[in-house]
C-alpha cells in the first residue's frame, strides 16, 4: 500500500508510537536488523516535509547554538567562501528589531565554519523609517528595551572588526536613478514593473557594493560580482532574521512574511508611489475599497513573488526572545525562543500558533480562523511558497527547562551513526525508547 507523506500522521490522528508500530517497529525490538533499520527509516521518512524548528527558554546565544546543530549547522546552509547577508528587521526601537543577541548567536555560527573567508553583512532598509539613535542600526542605550542591551547592529559589526572579523552593516536606501547592474559599480536596485490585480507594481532587489571589500558587488538577484563577473566560487547566501511582533487587526502578524518589506524600495512610504506604481506596500495594504482579509492576502502574495522572481532566502530564523503580542514597539512578552524553517509561511504559522496567538488569549492571531494573519500566509502559500496546513510541517523542539526529551532529529542522527560504526546497538535503541515515550 502505498503511503501519502503525511495521511497517517493527520487522517487517523496517530501518535508517534502508533505510527511506528505500523510499520511494525516497536520499542522493545530486540535486534537492530538491517531490516529493523530500513523499517524505521521508511517510517522516519513518511513523516512531513517542511520542519520547523524551535528552541526555547535559554540565552540568545544558547538558542542560536542549539537550532543551528538541530539544522545540522552553519555548514550545511554556508560555505566557507560565501558572502552571506543577514537581512534584519529595523524598522521599530527597543522589542520592534531584530534582537541583537541573536543576531550575534548567528554570526558566530557562521564565523566557527572551518576556514571561513568569507563576508557577513548585516542589512535592511527599514522602510525608510529610522530616527537617529532608535532603531536596529544605531539604537541608544535608551532604545533596546526588551532587546541586548549591550550593543546595537553597529557597534556590534565593529566589535567583529576590531578583531579582525568579516562583519559589517549595510543600510539600503531608496534611489531615483537606474542601474544596469553591478558592473555599474553603484548601489541601486534591480526593479521589476508589472500588473498585480489590476494595480500597477514594481518590486526592487538591491544591488550594492560590499562595506568591506572595495569593488565587490553584491546584487541579491543574481550573486557577488567582481573582476568583471560573477563569481564562481564566493556564493550569496541570505538568511533573514525577522522578529515576532502584531501588526494591529489590518495585517496580522509582521515576522517572516512581511521581513521583505524591507528586502525592496519603498518610496514614498507606506501609501507611495514610483514612476506611476506601487510598492509592496503600498500595493497590499493601502487600497481603500478591499477588505483587509483581501489586502493582507496580496501582501503574502507578493511575498512569494519577490521568493520567485527576485532572491530566495535560504533560511529564515525567528528572533522571538521577546514577542510584541500586543504591538511592534509597545509590551511585549518574553518568550526566550527562536524558531527557524526554510518558508516564511510554515515559520509563521508555527510562531503565530504555539507563541503570539496564546499571549494574547484573544484568538486575533489565530492563523486556522480567517482572517488577516491566515490570509497573509494562504496569500504566500497560494503564491507558491510554504505550506500552512499542519498535516505538512513537523515541529521539533528543544526546551532548556527540558534537555532530556528526545526528538526525530535525535533519532535519525543516532541511526546514522550506528551505520557509520560511530553508535552501538545499546545507543540507538536507548535513544529510540527515550522518543518512543516523550
Amino acid at each position: 500500500m502505498e503511503l501519502h507523506p503525511t495521511g497517517l500522521w493527520h487522517n487517523h490522528r496517530m501518535t508517534r508510537r502508533e505510527f511506528l508500530r505500523h510499520f511494525g517497529i516497536a520499542a522493545g525490538a530486540l535486534s537492530l536488523s538491517p531490516f529493523f533499520l530500513e523499517r524505521l527509516g521508511s517510517a522516519l521518512a513518511q513523516t512531513p516535509t517542511v520542519k520547523v524548528v524551535l528552541v526555547k527558554n535559554g540565552d540568545p546565544l544558547q538558542n542560536i547554538s542549539r537550532l543551528f546543530e538541530l539544522i545540522g549547522g552553519a555548514g550545511s546552509v554556508v560555505g566557507p567562501h560565501d558572502v552571506v547577508v543577514l537581512k534584519c528587521n529595523g524598522q521599530w526601537p527597543d522589542r520592534g528589531y531584530t534582537h541583537t543577541g541573536c543576531l550575534k548567536g548567528v554570526v558566530d555560527e557562521i564565523l566557527s565554519i572551518p576556514d571561513f573567508d568569507g563576508e557577513i553583512h548585516i542589512c535592511d532598509n527599514v522602510q525608510t523609517y529610522g530616527s537617529s539613535g532608535q532603531f536596529g542600526f544605531d539604537a541608544g542605550p535608551g532604545h533596546r528595551a526588551d532587546n541586548w542591551p549591550d550593543h546595537n547592529w553597529n557597534t556590534l559589526a565593529a566589535e567583529y572588526q576590531s578583531a579582525g572579523k568579516p562583519v559589517a552593516t549595510k543600510r539600503w536606501f531608496n534611489t531615483m536613478t537606474d542601474i544596469r547592474g553591478p558592473a555599474d559599480g553603484v548601489d541601486g536596485w534591480n526593479r521589476t514593473f508589472f500588473d498585480f490585480h489590476g494595480i500597477p507594481t514594481f518590486l526592487s532587489c538591491p544591488v550594492y557594493e560590499s562595506p568591506l571589500t572595495a569593488g565587490r558587488m553584491i546584487d541579491l538577484r543574481r550573486g557577488v560580482w567582481e573582476d568583471g563577473a560573477y563569481s564562481a566560487t564566493r556564493r550569496l547566501k541570505v538568511i533573514y532574521l525577522p522578529t515576532l511582533n502584531y501588526h494591529s487587526d489590518y495585517a496580522g502578524v509582521t515576522s517572516a512574511v512581511k521581513c521583505f518589506f524591507g528586502a525592496t524600495e519603498i518610496h514614498g512610504g507606506v501609501s507611495g508611489q514610483f514612476r506611476g506604481h506601487y510598492q509592496i506596500h503600498s500595493s497590499s495594504y493601502q487600497h481603500d475599497g478591499v477588505t483587509a482579509n483581501t489586502n493582507a492576502y496580496r501582501a503574502g502574495g507578493l511575498t512569494a513573488r519577490y521568493m520567485l522572481t527576485q532572491n530566495a532566502p535560504d533560511l529564515f530564523v525567528t528572533c522571538a526572545m521577546y514577542s510584541g503580542h500586543n504591538g511592534r514597539w509597545s509590551t511585549a512578552a518574553k518568550t526566550d525562543a527562536v524558531l527557524a524553517c526554510s518558508n516564511p509561511a510554515s515559520l509563521d504559522y508555527i510562531a503565530c500558533k504555539n507563541i503570539l496567538n496564546p499571549l494574547r488569549g484573544d484568538g486575533a492571531l489565530n492563523p486556522d480562523i480567517d482572517q488577516p494573519v491566515r490570509r497573509q500566509l494562504l496569500g504566500c502559500v497560494e503564491g507558491g511558497v510554504g505550506t500552512i496546513d499542519p498535516a505538512q510541517i513537523e515541529l521539533i523542539t528543544f526546551d532548556f527547562l527540558h534537555p532530556e526529551a528526545v526528538n526525530r532529529i535525535d533519532l535519525e542522527r543516532v541511526v546514522r551513526k550506528h551505520r557509520q560504526g560511530r553508535a552501538s546497538e545499546r545507543d540507538v535503541k536507548d535513544v529510540f525508547q527515550a522518543y518512543m515515550e516523550s
